[in-house]
């Protein structure tokens, strides 16, 4: 599921930003093979119809591993045939195109992982060879140029000078090493995928550009790292709730990967050792090795759904001229919502909703009896 869902998801987003589009015919190529097909009009269309196809054919299920591999060698090749087209988000989507491609039962995600990391510990390592990085003068440069917020300059000229741009230059290096690092093992896993969100949100916020697609593929790859578990979630509810029966009808109709089976606490024979006073007060999902209640339950429904996914890609591509503002804010919002810091706060509302679940659609309660009637039946 992890990499079908990243192939599907770097697909969307060909699509939507008409990256496909953008593939030049060769100019000055890193190949001089490739002068042959300069102006070539057959070689300008053919790479772009191939990637288009491909991503299309990914989205329909169809032959996804020699779909990714023809995207990802019509980007590749369309950086080789132009070196003004090279951008390293563009080299970095057609590697991760090619290694889903070369994926199967024995790598698994592997392949995208490493690069993932690769990427991360070289930018990093870059930096921190770079002199004007560890001094702050390149990120003080960049920044007159590409950030557009008044708040870090009036806050660069408040404190002593090169203070801020030192700073940020090495708390970029310190995070891009720390990701690579926290990917390769599992426990620290998860809070180097939070790091890294953490970084492209601040990209994104401080500058309002998405550098490309890196914005949007950088993010995608990190479910490579997902462990997705496998279909029979156990979801014990209130069956005796009107909002709780709504509910679970709503979350089935989106569950179109029977990843979860909802069953009335009442009724359920295996109730997980969790006792019947707590499942009274709130939702909790079974997993394999996890026991979520009430808001962490529905958080970690929406992870393992793969429209969640699309929605927020949806929301988040738009008109460049005209979405600034709104990517930025809607980014923040999935960051804050889905953060594992966010579950207290969340909770406190879920349990102000629990409280007072009876008095929601009333005529609903006692479904319980009818559901499990249907079932037997």
């Amino acid at each position: 599921m992890p990499l079908s869902l990243v192939a599907k998801l770097l697909s969307v987003c060909l699509l939507g930003r008409m990256t496909w589009l953008a593939i030049p015919s060769p100019f000055l190529p890193f190949l001089p093979v490739l002068d042959y097909f300069c102006g070539s009009q057959l070689f300008r269309w053919t790479l772009p119809t191939i990637a288009l196809i491909g991503a299309v054919a990914i989205l329909f299920n169809y032959r996804v591993r020699a779909a990714s591999l023809a995207i990802g060698v019509s980007f590749l090749l369309g950086v080789l045939s132009s070196r003004i087209y090279f951008e390293n988000n563009v080299m970095f989507l057609g590697c991760v195109f090619v290694l889903l491609a070369l994926s199967d039962q024995r790598t698994g995600s592997w392949l995208v992982r490493a690069q993932v990391m690769f990427v991360f510990f070289s930018a990093g390592l870059n930096k921190l060879l770079d002199a004007s990085w560890r001094s702050g003068h390149f990120f003080d440069f960049w920044a007159k140029m590409a950030i557009n917020k008044s708040l870090y300059f009036k806050l660069a000229a408040a404190l002593p000078t090169m203070l801020l741009p030192r700073a940020m230059s090495w708390m970029t290096i310190v995070m891009e090493l720390s990701i690579c690092v926290g990917l390769l093992f599992r426990r620290s896993r998860t809070l180097a995928i939070w790091t890294g969100l953490l970084l492209h949100l601040g990209m994104n916020v401080l500058t309002e550009r998405t550098f490309g697609i890196f914005f949007y593929i950088m993010p995608i790859a990190y479910l490579a790292f997902a462990d997705w578990p496998r279909p029979g979630i156990t979801v014990l509810y209130d069956g005796d709730c009107g909002i709780c029966a709504r509910t679970r009808r709503f979350m089935e109709r989106l569950d179109l990967e029977g990843l979860f089976q909802w069953q009335p606490f009442q009724q359920a024979s295996d109730l997980h050792g969790i006792s019947k006073q707590a499942l009274s007060e709130r939702l909790y999902v079974v997993t394999e090795k996890n026991k979520y209640s009430g808001f962490a339950a529905f958080r970690i429904m929406a992870l393992y759904n793969p429209i969640t996914y699309f929605v927020m890609l949806f929301t988040l591509l738009g008109p460049q001229a005209l979405y600034f503002h709104h990517r930025s804010l809607l980014a923040i919002f999935y960051y804050v919502l889905f953060s594992p810091p966010f579950i207290p706060i969340g909770q406190v509302f879920y349990t102000l909703i629990a409280r007072n679940r009876h008095s929601i659609f009333p005529g609903d309660n006692c479904a319980v009896d009818f559901s499990v009637q249907r079932a037997q039946k």
